[in-house]
């Protein structure tokens, strides 16, 4: 990450607004050393030591469960690697969200990509997956960039009408609670 986002600033100078986009794989959410929680898994004395660290006082007569407890209390804020090496660069970090890829046109366009190589992969070579992927992009012009951002904006369309309804739907809805409730007041 670090030489990727130096590369990307000296590329394009100190005034450039830079923003690399990346989904939620596990590589990318590694937390920084001094903001990792303390695990279930870990060894008493692990973390005996990680409470020792961030000087939080306890009693050396606590058990494992009560010394977890207490490393849960005190838990840092979250602190990603890529976020600290991005901001060392002034670079944005922009997450996609999860599960939810008919919302992100390079989901598209990798899946448009996928699906070429898978087609006209005969000979299941490196080289030839090399060469497919160069095709495909090659090919891969303005009209299907404008097709991908289409096909997100209607789905972004029912997403925002499927949210309507729902609002809707749930100020019409009867709490079960509420009925107990309003009838026991009324009985006073």
């Amino acid at each position: 990450m670090d030489s990727a986002a130096s590369t990307f600033r000296s590329e394009h100078g100190k005034l450039a607004k830079i923003a690399i986009i990346i989904d939620n794989a596990t590589w990318h959410n590694k937390l920084t050393p001094e903001s990792e929680p303390s695990k279930r898994a870990w060894k008493k004395q692990l973390i005996v030591d990680w409470l020792n660290n961030r000087q939080i006082k306890f009693e050396t007569y606590m058990t494992k469960a009560e010394l977890i407890a207490l490393a849960f209390i005190h838990l840092p804020p979250k602190e990603y690697i890529v976020d600290k090496v991005a901001s060392k660069y002034d670079i944005e970090i922009v997450r996609i969200p999860v599960k939810h890829c008919v919302l992100i046109p390079i989901e598209l366009a990798w899946a448009g990509l996928k699906n070429y190589v898978r087609k006209y992969n005969v000979r299941f070579s490196l080289n030839d997956i090399a060469q497919l992927c160069n095709e495909w992009l090659a090919a891969c012009g303005p009209e299907h960039a404008v097709g991908y951002f289409s096909h997100v904006h209607k789905h972004e369309e029912i997403f925002k009408a499927a949210d309507k309804n729902a609002e809707e739907l749930e100020n019409d809805l009867v709490d079960s609670d509420d009925i107990l409730n309003h009838h026991d007041e009324t009985d006073d």
